[in-house]
């Protein structure tokens, strides 16, 4: 071999050593942060809801949540929908009380941007359905000490 590839291949030999590191160390850390809790970032969190939760926008939600969000939540928000069951993940469930504690900006971020095994839907609704959404989605969940 000549002696000016062998620094070459020394380079080349130690780049695909630590590529591999690098991309291990970035799997192992993707498994352990799976069952992380799901947070928004605080700005989006303090995005408000520009759609009254009146009759129109609850109503708007039920249609969209029904095309769009049953098959893994359930007709009650409980994760128990008929395709939940092949999912690795369990969906939410959007009728405990502590749907309350995140805002309405975290869960619009949260519908926005997903996380596996929810898609994202920006580009799937309009933000005005995934307002709505949000809205028809609080009826499913007393508020906390409140009986359902």
């Amino acid at each position: 071999m000549k002696q000016s590839l062998r620094p070459f291949l020394i380079v080349m030999v130690f780049s695909v050593l630590i590529s591999g590191l690098l991309l291990s160390t970035k799997l192992f850390s993707e498994d352990a942060n799976k069952d992380e809790e799901w947070k928004a970032p605080a700005r989006a969190s303090k995005k408000p809801n520009p759609i009254p939760a009146d009759e129109n926008s609850i109503a708007a939600g039920k249609i969209v949540y029904t095309k769009e969000c049953f098959s893994c939540h359930g007709t009650t928000g409980k994760g128990d929908g008929p395709a939940a069951k092949d999912l690795k993940k369990s969906p939410g469930d959007l009728s405990n009380p502590k749907m309350w504690e995140q805002t309405d900006g975290a869960l619009f971020w949260k519908i926005t941007t997903g996380k596996t095994p929810m898609a994202s839907y920006e580009k799937l609704l309009t933000e005005e359905q995934r307002w709505n959404v949000i809205n028809y989605v609080r009826i499913l969940a007393p508020h906390p000490g409140e009986k359902k």
